[in-house]
């Protein structure tokens, strides 16, 4: 199998992520595809500054989906919106779920090289860790 199959099989973005997010007893959770390198150069250019923030709120914008995959907001008419009447207390929630998805990706990326770098020496390794319960293994 090529590389890139593999990339594809593991680490493309056709699996779908729920986001819970709750706020002041309010679940605001959203569903998001993986982030690409192309949505977040897309974002940063959109951001047009250098603020962490409005590049954050831009992501939000574009990868926050419903159960559907309609996008729950349109960055034209919702951003001055979330710029000058929501709290930042919740949009920084809602931002933050967005951008945690890279650790998650991280994560998934350090199980897939354990099972792939020699199936029978890293599930030892794995089955001891966890005292044979093949925690850390790929399920998916």
């Amino acid at each position: 199998m090529r590389q890139i199959d593999r990339l594809l099989k593991y680490a493309g973005t056709d699996r779908k992520l729920h986001k819970s997010v709750w706020h002041n007893g309010q679940d605001w959770s959203f569903y998001m595809k993986p982030l690409t390198i192309a949505e977040q150069q897309r974002a940063t250019k959109n951001a047009r500054t250098d603020d962490p923030t409005d590049f954050a709120l831009h992501l939000l914008c574009d990868k926050a989906e419903d159960e559907n995959g309609q996008k729950q907001f349109v960055a034209a008419s919702d951003l001055p919106v979330m710029r000058n009447t929501i709290e930042k207390a919740c949009l920084d929630k809602l931002m933050l779920a967005i951008i945690q998805q890279d650790e998650e990706a991280e994560e998934e990326q350090l199980d897939m090289k354990s099972s792939d770098e020699g199936a029978s020496k890293g599930k030892r390794a794995n089955s001891r860790a966890s005292g044979g319960k093949g925690v850390g293994e790929d399920v998916g």
